[in-house]
């Protein structure tokens, strides 16, 4: 593979990106949303009984929040039309008749809108910096998750890039590609949603039993009930550790679960946002919390959150993974489309 062919791509992907002045106008006005909505959050804040200490937990939590559902809408919609939009324009023949092979030029479609998609952390760095001093989570877990935020938005632009070599038309490899993003992040929690009554199982536990006798009661004004007995009881639990995996690749998920992995168990302090959010995820991981229970547990509870914890910063690399791997597949694609001589096409793709 010859870089410079590689770098010569991605140079002229960028230039084509940047060559009017709108994108400056629009960078303008995602840093003012930007700046708006944690400014905004700062002043709702305050207004309430938290101090700014309590705000600046959360502030990597809003920053990079913001960042990651503007960029699953951007980095699809920057190369989407990567491929399909040149080949339409006539010049993806003019390049593909140089000595230049089409893994070369995937790569560097893809570095191009790579690059487009990570100005939406380059205008939020600001914040990041500042919500990286302040966040509950560790410096080292929070700079994995703006880390782990740009490898996200570098898999949607490879899923990007496959949808528009296999569409003909731009608008239907947006489309394409923001339906799969979408999927990611609702449709798998639905059909997780929809899978629990599949995974109901019912358990015979111990549970304590008060008896109450109303004879003795009306009798008895000092009669507090029968005592306490432990007895069998079947109760239903979903058995979420058969489908959490559905909700791995979750982006939102993924990167609470990130932060959450840095935050410290044992301070109540440090209970933020995210740690609350990844709950979900290793709740379900874990499974249900099947015990029994006599008539002296005392503060049971405490032990089932732990339990539901347990699984807590411990997945956010498994949904990466099956990410890169949904990047893997739309690149792979891409390059397949892009070798020439192509063969057969669809009618009415152009070719130069």
């Amino acid at each position: 593979m010859n870089l410079s062919t590689v770098a010569v791509i991605t140079k002229l992907e960028v230039r084509q990106r940047i060559r009017s002045t709108r994108w400056k106008w629009t960078a303008l006005a995602l840093f003012g949303l930007l700046s708006a909505i944690v400014f905004g959050s700062l002043y709702v804040t305050t207004l309430g009984s938290d101090d700014y200490h309590d705000w600046a937990r959360e502030l990597l939590t809003i920053a990079l929040g913001t960042v990651l559902f503007v960029g699953m809408v951007g980095a699809p919609a920057i190369s989407a039309a990567a491929i399909n939009g040149d080949r339409r324009d006539g010049t993806l023949a003019l390049v593909q008749v140089t000595p230049i092979s089409a893994a070369e030029l995937a790569l560097g479609k893809w570095l191009g809108a790579w690059l487009a998609s990570l100005t939406f952390l380059a205008i939020a760095s600001p914040y990041l910096i500042w919500g990286i001093a302040e966040a509950a989570s560790s410096v080292l877990f929070s700079v994995i998750a703006v880390v782990v935020v740009a490898v996200l938005l570098g898999c949607y632009c490879a899923i990007g890039l496959g949808f528009s070599a296999l569409s003909n038309r731009p608008t239907a490899s947006t489309m394409l590609t923001l339906s799969t993003v979408l999927f990611l992040l609702l449709g798998l929690p639905a059909i997780y949603g929809l899978a629990l009554p599949s995974v109901e199982r019912t358990h015979t536990v111990l549970r304590p039993q008060h008896g109450w006798d109303p004879a003795r009661a009306a009798a008895d004004p000092e009669y507090a009930g029968e005592p306490c007995v432990a007895q069998p009881k079947k109760v239903t639990f979903h058995h979420t550790e058969d489908v959490w995996w559905l909700l791995a690749p979750n982006p939102v998920l993924i990167v609470a679960d990130t932060l959450a992995a840095g935050t410290a168990r044992t301070n109540d302090w440090a209970i933020s946002v995210p740690r609350s959010t990844a709950n979900t995820l290793s709740s379900a991981r874990s499974g249900p919390y099947i015990t029994d229970l006599s008539c002296d547990s005392e503060r049971w509870w405490e032990d089932e959150n732990r339990y539901a914890e347990s699984d807590l910063g411990r997945s956010w690399y498994l949904g990466v993974a099956v990410t890169v791997v949904l990047g893997l597949v739309g690149f792979a694609v891409a390059v397949r489309r892009l070798r020439v001589p192509a063969g057969k096409l669809a009618k009415g793709v152009r070719v130069a």
